[in-house]
């Protein structure tokens, strides 16, 4: 559920498809160790991602870039619940299965990457807000 900020604001961000797709994929009966640890790193970057558009990009960003940054997660989103529901079907492998979702899961990882004009440096604020211990 989500929480207000100080100002009654709801802080939700979306609806955590992705959370509830690697969640799935971790729960199912055929999904081998490796699977699940994708998984794993999967619900982190969903989160991590989530957190970034509040922390970092509604307040750094004007609306159309965070727009496009949002798209761009949003696209990776379809593309993980199609695979999901392709494996579901019977369409793709384990194999191609697990090699699509490492893909994903590596990109949603490296999400987001934003172009930096003059004098506009993130890195810092995001190092900040990724907390004690954080790689950066």
């Amino acid at each position: 559920m989500s929480e207000p900020d100080a100002f009654g604001r709801i802080l939700a961000v979306n609806n955590s498809v992705s959370l509830g797709v690697f969640l799935a994929v971790a729960a199912d009966h055929r999904t081998p160790f490796a699977v699940v640890e994708l998984a794993g790193r999967g619900v982190t970057a969903s989160a991590s991602a989530n957190r970034w558009v509040l922390e970092v990009g509604k307040p750094s960003l004007d609306g159309f870039t965070l727009a496009d940054k949002l798209i761009e997660f949003g696209e990776w989103e379809d593309r993980l619940v199609g695979l999901w529901q392709a494996f579901g079907r019977g369409e793709v492998g384990m194999t191609e299965f697990e090699a699509q979702l490492a893909e994903l899961v590596t990109a949603m990882e490296g999400w987001p990457t934003v172009p930096m004009g003059p004098g506009e440096d993130f890195s810092s604020r995001l190092r900040r807000v990724m907390g004690p211990g954080a790689d950066g």
